[in-house]
């Protein structure tokens, strides 16, 4: 199963979307979308809305790979757990959120084994086609790439310049 959460903020209609249309084209992957409103209603995946904290993490664990928006904490709970994540930042330029923060985040992930950043629905397809994998099933807080994310973000918030 993928599992694909996108906040509780924000609806993300372009990641929604573009799940559904590969979804279309497998119908053996089983989808659960956690959709954060929205107004596209996916036809080859469930959605729901919103989930209680209990029940997205039961998804979260039992999904095979998640995908997300780049909210840091899928990307911490994902980097602890080594769940396999893509991850698609949300656009400013597309009105799909108020600044490029998270473009800023995704460019920190790059060199974090289980997890893909992509750009675009074309880097996605690829991405669901050859999707990362577990690199170890539960890290743990003394893991090196949870410390590497942690002292990326601190470099980053701190210099605040985006270049951590």
């Amino acid at each position: 199963m993928i599992f694909v959460t996108v906040g509780t903020q924000l609806p993300f209609d372009r990641l929604i979307e573009s799940v559904d249309l590969w979804a279309k084209n497998h119908s053996e992957v089983e989808f659960i979308i956690q959709s954060g409103g929205g107004g596209f209603n996916p036809l080859h995946c469930e959605k729901k809305e919103f989930v209680s904290p209990m029940e997205w993490e039961r998804l979260f664990l039992s999904a095979d790979l998640v995908v997300s928006h780049a909210g840091m904490g899928t990307i911490i709970k994902a980097i602890d757990a080594g769940k396999p994540l893509i991850v698609m930042p949300r656009k400013a330029s597309l009105n799909e959120h108020r600044n490029d923060h998270q473009l800023a985040t995704a460019g920190q992930l790059k060199d974090i084994e289980n997890i893909v950043v992509v750009d675009n629905e074309k880097e996605f397809y690829m991405a669901l086609d050859a999707p990362p994998v577990c690199i170890n099933s539960g890290f743990g807080r003394g893991s090196d790439n949870l410390c590497m994310l942690i002292d990326e973000i601190k470099s980053f918030v701190i210099e605040g310049d985006g270049n951590a």
